[in-house]
């Protein structure tokens, strides 16, 4: 009964699905027989490519809305998201930034189950293929909802926050309570390390899986822990894989949408949920970020673009769809991953030589002087600019907001100006946890965030 109730469940998504993000197999299967069944499953890439978590994105600081379109927004939950409220969701709101991860990880469930159930052999290159693929993704999902509906972990307290529900099996009916926050990350390492072991060092498909997106993966993980060695070490994993980053000056600026989907740069091709908070027409960047690229930087052309009233919107997105942003990982951020360890432990030259190698391919060639640092502390405020300035719109300016804020040097207070009244977002308050969705409380009866 219960894989019938699944395979009803999947028959209706698949039903929806109207745009493959790449050439895959044929998806029009849904009760799994083969290993061609379970690869197809994993290939649906609107249940798996899509609906990154968006909201904690929208909640960040690399945009503002004017009165006229707040005022105009459908969803009560993005009113709420943009100034931080008391409540965010209501009954009525489709809330994919939870749905979608759970829906992700139903997948990876059935199928790490039909793998067992079905009796295919270990060890073949297609089984491990699955296999890895499917607790990458179940991590990937993890990890990023974690980074919405819990708080920043802190190892003193971690075993006592909550975590999120950690489903491992495919039962829909099954209630599972919000574990701990340590065993909600333990869960993200397991599948990520048993994911290395099976997966391969590049896919055929950057929709797929692979050992360097995992290493990628782990060092974004690392790094917002707080734990540069490690993070260091899995963005050296990474880089010793594939390092040849996109040169800007081969991007024509010729329209709306100037990147390639499956560009030089990405590694793992993922989408953030659709919300009209990050809007490609309607959200423009913030000044003071906009004002910090200089001309010479193609960026600032590539990134954006102005509309008739002078606001600069971006169009910068690695999504290939200018009303997708992208949710994926890339090797620029692991580049600065890499720069901002290199920093913390004092080894000022890597450092930089690591930002110089990265600002080298995003500026017109001949026209970039490379930076140099006076010490530790020089080297790290000039990464860290870097990294808000390279991913503008990633989904990750609120897991940096996050982790900076416990540092007094980087802490800020972010303030949003709507309708005559003043809103703000105190670092380290209960806001930067976002609540669980109604209808979840209702039916599973899991505890809520206090916000």
């Amino acid at each position: 009964m219960r894989k019938y109730l699944m395979f009803i469940a999947f028959t209706l998504s698949l039903q929806g699905c109207t745009e493959k993000l790449d050439l895959k197999p044929d998806q029009s299967k849904v009760v799994p027989e083969t290993l061609e069944d379970l690869q197809a499953m994993l290939d649906n890439t609107d249940a798996i490519n899509n609906n990154i978590p968006a909201y904690t994105e929208a909640g960040a600081d690399n945009y503002y809305l004017t009165d006229m379109r707040f005022n105009s927004l459908s969803s009560n939950g993005a009113r709420n998201a943009y100034i931080w409220g008391d409540e965010i969701f209501t009954a009525t709101d489709i809330i994919l930034d939870w749905a979608g991860g759970y829906t992700r990880i139903n997948y990876c469930n059935l199928v790490l189950e039909s793998l067992d159930d079905l009796n295919f052999t270990p060890g073949k290159g297609a089984y491990n293929n699955i296999k890895g693929s499917a607790l990458f993704l179940r991590a990937m999902s993890l990890y990023t909802m974690a980074e919405m509906f819990c708080k920043p972990y802190d190892s003193t307290r971690a075993s006592s926050d909550l975590g999120l529900p950690l489903r491992t099996v495919s039962d829909i009916l099954k209630i599972f309570p919000r574990a701990s926050l340590k065993e909600t990350y333990d869960r993200i390492f397991d599948d990520l390390n048993n994911a290395i072991a099976l997966l391969p060092e590049k896919s055929v498909y950057k929709t797929r899986p692979s050992k360097l997106a995992a290493y990628a993966l782990l060092s974004r993980i690392y790094l917002g822990l707080g734990n540069y060695g490690k993070a260091k070490i899995y963005a050296d994993s990474t880089l010793n894989i594939y390092s040849n980053l996109l040169d800007y000056n081969t991007v024509a600026n010729v329209s709306s949408l100037p990147f390639d989907q499956f560009n030089a740069d990405v590694l793992f091709s993922a989408a953030l949920t659709t919300t009209s908070l990050l809007s490609a027409t309607n959200s423009p960047i913030d000044t003071l970020l906009y004002e910090q690229f200089e001309d010479g930087d193609l960026r600032k052309s590539l990134f954006f673009r102005e509309n008739t009233s002078g606001m600069h919107l971006f169009k910068g997105t690695y999504s290939g769809n200018a009303l997708l942003q992208f949710g994926g990982l890339a090797l620029d951020e692991v580049i600065l991953n890499r720069a901002e360890c290199q920093a913390r432990t004092g080894n000022v030259l890597a450092a930089m030589d690591d930002l110089n190698k990265l600002l080298r391919s995003r500026w017109l060639s001949g026209a970039y002087t490379d930076l140099t640092a006076t010490d530790q502390t020089d080297a790290l405020v000039k990464v860290l600019n870097e990294r808000r300035k390279e991913l503008i719109f990633r989904g990750r300016r609120w897991t940096d907001l996050r982790r900076l804020n416990k540092d007094v040097r980087f802490a800020k207070t972010i303030i949003r100006n709507i309708n005559g009244k003043t809103y703000q977002l105190l670092p380290n308050g209960p806001r930067y946890v976002f609540p669980i969705p109604d209808d979840e409380i209702q039916l599973s009866g899991i505890e809520q965030n206090i916000r």
